[in-house]
């Protein structure tokens, strides 16, 4: 296709696309296992397809996820003239989409934690984040229950979870209604008791919940343990100790927030994405894949620098303290939570430092291939562009980030 074709023709390609993963959802309680990660795959390539052709092709400003204030825009899914075409199974599509109780709605964060958890195991996603969603039996107003690093478990109003610094959206509905109210009803219980977030990941146990716990925890207690989600989780082989290590993380299961897409206890019901960040995404996608690559491959690994000094032996032990607001004060640290553990802190301010980096570069240079071609990279030029760097030996890369 020429650029002009390509444009034209765009939503119409993006339109099918959606109607085909609609329909291989729609089967997958009929397959068996290799099907159903064969599923996952194609969801993933098909998104990949979608996401390109509507950063190339649709018409609007494509802006940088730290000059929005999220809270401040249109309210995503409800609001559709705000926002390019987006995507609801044709069964639902009434004026305003309405919710349902025990409804998971992935939602994809703009920060490098985000591409992190989408890109850190064998499911390479689009999504790093479960929202929980009840309904009032009395009014019917929806709200969320979600699970975040610092707050725990926590209810929130239904527009500001929509309007969360989310990428894209996709809401998944439980095929046996009952339950899903049954589950809101847990998921209420661990909102009140305030569970903390389950740094630890481990699933086995629901003292501490993380977001896509929260939703495992609910669904098993309201099936009486005869649901357990997702039915095949993911698998984190990433060979690199120190890392995994820093992280509080181990090789083997670990359950992401994309394994719940190709679940087949849930239909999926609509599908939104914001055009505006759907570039810095992929571009974070690219990033994280490839320094995951680097890991696993050229056996790479993050090393201290004096901003992951201060921030693991420095912020991190005042944070409890009556010190904490003169050192934020001094430092210009986030409100961190005091239970992040401080070698966690450490690697995750060296990965953004190293991300920050390399995505400036990859900034520049698809602004140039934009100019040049009047459309974007696709995600294998992304990854050779980024593959370069790492051969020019980026001192602003190497200085922290090398084997």
């Amino acid at each position: 296709y020429t650029n002009e074709n390509l444009r034209n023709r765009a939503l119409e390609i993006i339109n099918s696309s959606w109607q085909v993963r609609l329909g291989i959802h729609r089967k997958l309680g009929e397959v068996d296992k290799e099907c159903i990660l064969l599923a996952r795959d194609i969801f993933h390539s098909l998104r990949d397809a979608e996401d390109y052709l509507g950063d190339f092709a649709y018409s609007v400003r494509k802006v940088y996820p730290a000059d929005l204030d999220f809270q401040k825009q249109p309210v995503p899914i409800y609001d559709r003239q705000a926002y390019p075409p987006y995507f609801v199974r044709p069964d639902l599509d009434d004026p305003k989409f309405n919710f349902h109780a025990g409804d998971l709605m992935l939602a994809r964060g703009v920060s490098f934690t985000s591409a992190i958890i989408s890109q850190i195991s064998d499911n390479r996603s689009h999504f790093s984040h479960v929202v929980f969603v009840d309904v009032n039996a009395k009014t019917q107003a929806p709200s969320t229950i979600e699970s975040y690093v610092g707050s725990g478990v926590k209810p929130y109003e239904i527009n500001f979870a929509l309007k969360n610094e989310n990428a894209r959206l996709l809401v998944l509905r439980p095929k046996d209604t009952a339950l899903g109210e049954r589950a809101a009803i847990f998921a209420n219980q661990a909102a009140s008791t305030r569970v903390p977030y389950d740094y630890a990941m481990n699933f086995k146990d629901y003292s501490a919940l993380s977001c896509v716990e929260l939703s495992i925890y609910s669904y098993d207690k309201a099936s009486q343990g005869t649901l357990k989600l997702p039915l095949y989780p993911a698998q984190l082989n990433l060979d690199n100790r120190d890392f995994l290590h820093k992280m509080g993380l181990k090789k083997g299961t670990l359950v992401t927030p994309d394994d719940l897409e190709t679940d087949p206890n849930f239909d999926m019901v609509l599908d939104w994405k914001d055009y505006r960040l759907i570039r810095d995404s992929r571009h974070r996608d690219a990033i994280l894949s490839e320094m995951m690559r680097w890991m696993n491959d050229l056996k790479y690994t993050f090393h201290n620098t004096f901003d992951s000094v201060v921030a693991e032996y420095v912020v991190h032990p005042t944070r409890p303290t009556p010190l904490w607001p003169l050192v934020q004060k001094l430092t210009g640290a986030p409100d961190i939570d005091k239970e992040i553990p401080e070698q966690t802190l450490g690697v995750m301010t060296v990965l953004n430092q190293v991300g920050n980096a390399l995505l400036v570069e990859l900034r520049k240079r698809d602004e140039a291939y934009v100019f040049r071609y009047h459309r974007p990279m696709t995600n294998k030029q992304l990854r050779d562009a980024l593959e370069g760097m790492r051969r020019a030996d980026l001192k602003s890369i190497h200085n922290t980030f090398h084997p």
